[in-house]
Order: C-alpha cells, then sequence, then structure tokens
C-alpha cells in the first residue's frame, strides 16, 4: 500500500535520499512527499545525489538495471529538508438550486437555437453590421485616397459569418433566460444576469508557425540569424472566455473548441455557466459589501477608540497641568504671607495704589488662579472639558 501523502517537512540526510531514490521510484517518491517528481529531481541535483535514469526501473522488473550511481562527497548541508506543496482547495459545490437552474438551460433544446444564417441577428451583431455597411458606404463616396484607406475593409470570411451565427444565438438564449447582452467602450461584451454583470469575448485562436523569409527580409538579415521567421496564423478555432475576474470559482471561465468538439456543441454548457452564475454574482456582491460594513464598522471602532485614547490622555495632561498650578501657587502663597508679615509705609502708594491694595489684589488673583477654589468636583468638571482636540501637539 503506498505511504499517505506527507502534510509536515521531511527531514533527512544526502544519505537517506540518496537510498530512497534507488529504492522507490520517483514518482511515488515524491507523492509520499507531498511535491512532484520534478521537484524531487531538483533536490536531488541542488544535493548532488545521483538519481534513476528514465527506464530504470523498467529494467530493474526484469533484472537489467544498471549499476546504481554512487553518492560524491559533498560540502552542502547534512540535513535536508523537504516541504509539501500544498494541496489546492476542493473545488466549491453549486447549491442545488443553482446547479437545477443550470441544467434546465443545458437540457432545452429549444432555449438555443442556432439557425444556417442571419435573418434578424441581435441588436449587438446588427450593430456590427450596420457599421460595417457605413463604413463600406464612406469608402465608395471618398474621393481623398488616405481617408479613403481608413474605410478599406476586407471581406467577411466564413470564420467571420460563424463567429456571428454563434453569438447570436447565444445572446437571445441568455435573453430568453431573463439575461441581457450589451456592447460597452471599445466593443467589449458584458452578459448581465440578475444585475450583475460578466464581461466575456469570442476569439480565434493563433498559434506560431514558422515562414521563409521574404526577398526583402533577406537583404538585411544579418550572419547567424535563421532562414525563417516566426508569426501568428489564425487557426479557425475559437476560444470563448470569461474577463469578469471576480467570477466564481465553481464555473469555468474558458471553452476551447477543438475538432472533436465544435464551438456550437459548447454553447449549452455556455448558457447554463451564464445562468448558474447569475445567483453566485450576487451572493458574491452582497458578501462584498457585508464585508465592507463590517470594514467600516470596525474603522469606526478603531477610530472612536484612537479619539478615546487621545481624550483620555489629554484630560490627564490637564489634570497634570491643575497639579503644577496648585504646586506653583502654594510658593505664591507663602510669598503673599510673608509679605503681609513684612512692615510697610501706610502711607505708600505705587502706580495709584496702597500696599494693602496691591496685597488685595494679589489675593485677589490667587483665589481666581487655585484649581481648588471650586471643589473637587471644579476640579474634574475642568479635567473633564479637555477633550481630543484641546492640545495640537
Amino acid at each position: 500500500m503506498p505511504k499517505p501523502r506527507a502534510t509536515q517537512p521531511t527531514r533527512m540526510t544526502r544519505e537517506e535520499l540518496y537510498n530512497a531514490v534507488w529504492t522507490t521510484p520517483m514518482s511515488r517518491l515524491a507523492e509520499e512527499y507531498g511535491i512532484s517528481g520534478n521537484g524531487l529531481a531538483k533536490i536531488c541535483s541542488r544535493e548532488d545525489i545521483p538519481y534513476p535514469s528514465r527506464g530504470y526501473w523498467a529494467k530493474h522488473a526484469v533484472g537489467k538495471a544498471p549499476k546504481a550511481a554512487s553518492l560524491p562527497n559533498s560540502n552542502n548541508a547534512s540535513s535536508i529538508t523537504i516541504r509539501p506543496t500544498p494541496l489546492p482547495p476542493p473545488p466549491v459545490e453549486l447549491l442545488p438550486e443553482v446547479k437545477q437552474l443550470a441544467d434546465k438551460a443545458r437540457s432545452d433544446p429549444t432555449v438555443l437555437a442556432l439557425s444556417e444564417r442571419l435573418v434578424r441577428p441581435h441588436a449587438v451583431i446588427a450593430s456590427w453590421l450596420a457599421e460595417r455597411e457605413e463604413r463600406k458606404r464612406r469608402f465608395r463616396n471618398e474621393r481623398d485616397p488616405w481617408m479613403r484607406s481608413t474605410y478599406r475593409l476586407s471581406e467577411f470570411t466564413e470564420t467571420d459569418r460563424r463567429k456571428h451565427r454563434i453569438l447570436d444565438a447565444l445572446f437571445k438564449a441568455i435573453e430568453r433566460q431573463g439575461g441581457k447582452v450589451s456592447q460597452g467602450e471599445r466593443g467589449v461584451l458584458f452578459a448581465e444576469i440578475l444585475g450583475e454583470k460578466a464581461e466575456f469575448q469570442i476569439r480565434e485562436k493563433q498559434k506560431r508557425q514558422k515562414r521563409p523569409l521574404t526577398d526583402d527580409e533577406k537583404g538585411w538579415r544579418r550572419p547567424g540569424d535563421n532562414g525563417w521567421k516566426q508569426e501568428l496564423v489564425t487557426t479557425g478555432r475559437f476560444v470563448f472566455e470569461i474577463k469578469t475576474w471576480r467570477w466564481p470559482t465553481a464555473l469555468p471561465r474558458q471553452w476551447l473548441e477543438s475538432e472533436k468538439q465544435p464551438m456550437e456543441t459548447m454553447l449549452p454548457d455556455i448558457l447554463a455557466t451564464f445562468v448558474a452564475a447569475g445567483p453566485l454574482l450576487v451572493q458574491q456582491r452582497k458578501d462584498r459589501e457585508a464585508a465592507e460594513r463590517e470594514r467600516q464598522l470596525a474603522e469606526r471602532r478603531r477610530y472612536e477608540e484612537q479619539q478615546r485614547r487621545k481624550r483620555d490622555a489629554n484630560r490627564w495632561r490637564r489634570f497634570r497641568e491643575l497639579a503644577r498650578d496648585w504646586y506653583e501657587l502654594a510658593a505664591v502663597r507663602e510669598f503673599l504671607t510673608a509679605l503681609r508679615s513684612m512692615p510697610n509705609t501706610p502711607a505708600a502708594v505705587v502706580d495709584g495704589r496702597s500696599v494693602e491694595e496691591w496685597i488685595a489684589w494679589a489675593d485677589e488673583w490667587l483665589q481666581r488662579a487655585d484649581p481648588t477654589s471650586d471643589g473637587v468636583d471644579g476640579v474634574f468638571e475642568a479635567v473633564a472639558e479637555a477633550n481630543d482636540w484641546t492640545y495640537r501637539d
């Protein structure tokens, strides 16, 4: 029985890994370590550990395997750590009601009808054809050679006509299911299901192909250059893909036609995918809105807590200021008491005031500046007046 796949790092010496790769096939051994066979081969190469070449185990099964390569000395670390590659998350299962909607759209033959020729094309396709006819008209009427070249169009190919028929059938089927297809800026296509928009496109697959150099290109050829050039050529096969990046992970987002499976046979599955995407996109939007509300609420709480701490710190600062004022006023009070006990000239006048009047003036200011003059309540009322904006520094 194969060993279970490792979920924790595996530590071993070079000698232990060397013995393991020569007693167990690399693919099976790598699975036990939780990595790919290519990943295990890279570790062996990095640690200078020889491992069996391709076909070794087939020869080993019939007793014709070559002798194992010896383990060379190495200055690398004696301990090797193999960390397993995390497994991809399991596919998300569709809700039963969503799956039922998709299956119904997929199996109903009357929903998606593909016509042999466009008789009453969908509004989006009709706008493409009308725009093309307008460009043709301008091309015929334009006398300026340069402007005339800007309106020149190539003739429709069979691939273009087939693309229009495929999209016409799909657009109409989506709208029969309660959706809406529209075209945005720069020709971007959208399917709107339950108020949620999904961007998509259909394009012709291209491939790279070598071609001989033309005579002009040969003239620019330098020594060592290839005698050919690569260029992209069309294949006549379509790729339909969803471009919306918030597409539900439980749904496919690309369909590539092949020789055995043309795009026409994929249309029911594409339609079912759009139908299923509607409620999923709605739920995703609601989840994002709920997460955004929670984030804003948490942000508000953080702000209020920050303001509360700042307000509390400012009140403590005000309390210390009152204490410092009280301490300094104690010295002023002693100074005033000393002045009262000192002899003075009763008739002396300073700036229109007698000494007694000056002492009364100082005593009035002392009472006014004393933070404890209104009692304990007055002290903490003064403290409570400080808020989070009292001090700007």
